[in-house]
């Protein structure tokens, strides 16, 4: 994920190499220098600014069996970055603190809502992070950056939530700029569909696969996209918005998300006589072979599956990941998808459709790499 297009070439290099070293741990120059066709001295130069800047560390070196020097392994630093990834879905907050390795070192989830408008919302964000503030103080770790992941529309650059469907009461919220303000660090909001295809390609299934699409089946429901294993963000940051393609039901179009989403699916399983609260109790119904929730779910899962059908003819991608609250719908959710897609898929395409490797904290875990690529490319152009 290239988050700038710089011009100098110096800074393109060091932000190239920057991204080899974060996704190949214990890189060797040498391997950097066959993988870039940049000089050793060039490679050199650089490592020596992200040493000095604290990004880069050596280990011990690794004995090849042949003769001269061996190559030193070199790793991002652990500690070169903290960053805390924020889920600021329609229900709650989720947070965690992230490290420069993209490791995981604490996390919080937040309870649900008690005021939905952007005060109220925000003053569960606050609250949540503060919790993970604490955390860090008491472990005496300084924090970087924070990394938002909401549901669009969005203007990234400014950092501002437009008016995202099924979220009362916003419009034009400068997010980026208020959180920023109360905590003096910097602050990088994203689309929750995008931070959820980054957490993919970094830390999921997604590592090896160089275009892919990852759908967040919520509430909303939106696509990240990965075009030669960068995320594809397109002009106006309304790449991926799956949950507003049109769908022609009972005589009218309809957006895909008012007829597919999570909080449509319990509506459509209470209005047929099943008290159902929360997507635990279908998972019961589905596990007791209820064909009334069978049915529900399968109309639900056909509406996606014609959508990805829709989305794979535009992009052409590899593979197709399933994420966000409906994953534990399971079989009766991904089969019907499958189903579709391989009866209408044009051409010989082989796309493979799975769950997400890491649904749970997908949105968190991509807003903290979000914000921590950010800030690392940043301090590169330092260099």
């Amino acid at each position: 994920m290239l988050v700038l297009k710089p011009e100098d070439t110096r800074i393109k290099n060091a932000i190239t190499l920057l991204h080899l070293l974060l996704k190949e741990n214990g890189i060797s120059r040498v391997e950097l220098s066959r993988m870039t066709g940049l000089t050793k001295t060039t490679i050199s130069a650089i490592i020596k600014g992200f040493k000095d800047s604290g990004i880069v560390e050596e280990s011990n070196q690794v004995s090849t069996g042949n003769i001269g020097k061996s190559p030193i392994p070199l790793h991002i630093r652990a500690d070169a970055l903290y960053t805390i990834g924020v889920h600021l879905g329609r229900q709650r907050v989720e947070t965690l603190l992230m490290d420069a390795q993209m490791n995981i070192v604490t996390s919080n989830i937040g309870e649900d809502y008690k005021k939905i408008g952007p005060e109220g919302v925000i003053d569960s964000l606050s609250s949540n992070i503060n919790k993970i503030m604490e955390y860090t103080k008491r472990e005496k770790i300084g924090i970087g950056a924070i990394g938002i992941g909401i549901p669009g529309p969005l203007d990234a650059q400014a950092g501002i939530v437009k008016q995202p469907p099924k979220f009362k009461g916003w419009k034009d919220v400068p997010l980026g700029s208020i959180v920023q303000k109360e905590y003096g660090i910097p602050v990088w909001i994203e689309n929750d569909a995008n931070v959820c295809a980054l957490a993919e390609k970094w830390l999921g299934s997604g590592r090896n696969i160089h275009n892919f699409i990852y759908i967040l089946l919520n509430e909303g429901l939106g696509a990240g996209v990965i075009i030669n294993d960068e995320l594809y963000q397109g002009t106006y940051d309304f790449v991926g918005e799956i949950g507003h393609f049109l769908c022609y039901e009972q005589g009218q179009f309809q957006y895909l998300e008012d007829i597919a989403g999570v909080d449509v699916l319990l509506h459509l399983a209470n209005s047929q006589g099943l008290p159902v609260e929360s997507l635990k109790k279908i998972v019961e119904l589905l596990q007791q072979d209820n064909q009334i929730t069978n049915s529900i779910v399968k109309k639900i899962a056909i509406w996606i599956g014609s959508a990805i059908v829709n989305a794979i003819h535009m992009i052409g991608p590899q593979t197709v990941f399933i994420g966000g609250k409906m994953v534990v719908l399971g079989e009766p959710l991904i089969q019907p998808i499958r189903e579709i897609v391989s009866r209408y898929l044009f051409g010989e395409q082989a796309v493979n459709i799975q769950f997400s490797s890491i649904s749970s904290n997908a949105v968190p875990s991509g807003a903290g790499i979000y914000a921590m690529v950010h800030w690392l490319e940043k301090k590169s152009t330092e260099i």
